[in-house]
């Protein structure tokens, strides 16, 4: 029991610099969350807002192995006064393809 207790503060340590070495590596916070690099950000649109918070969707590129088509990255970033999140998404071509399509045939009804 003596090891365990020992071992436990190290667990958080760990993640941290886990999630840190990520960070630097790939250098963007949704590059570290998604496992790649961001390369391109494409652009940004603003969502809708409650009180005094933002919220924004941002469609970037991700770097791909020669050969093969990038994967796209789309991140919801929360803006409030006491704190921020960031929920990123990873899409292949094709399902940013079915994307494309599925927004298109909803905008049209």
């Amino acid at each position: 029991m003596t090891s365990v207790q020992q071992i436990f503060p190290f667990i958080p340590l760990a993640v941290f610099a886990f999630l840190a070495w990520r960070y630097f590596r790939s250098g963007s916070l949704v590059g570290a969350l998604l496992g790649g690099r961001v390369t391109e950000t494409i652009g940004e649109i603003s969502l809708s807002s409650r009180g005094l918070s933002s919220r924004a969707l941002r469609v970037s590129l991700m770097a791909a192995p020669p050969g093969e088509s990038p994967e796209l990255a789309l991140a919801i970033t929360s803006k409030a006064a006491l704190g921020a999140s960031v929920v990123p998404f990873k899409l292949s071509h094709a399902q940013a393809l079915e994307l494309i399509s599925l927004l298109q045939r909803a905008t049209q009804r």
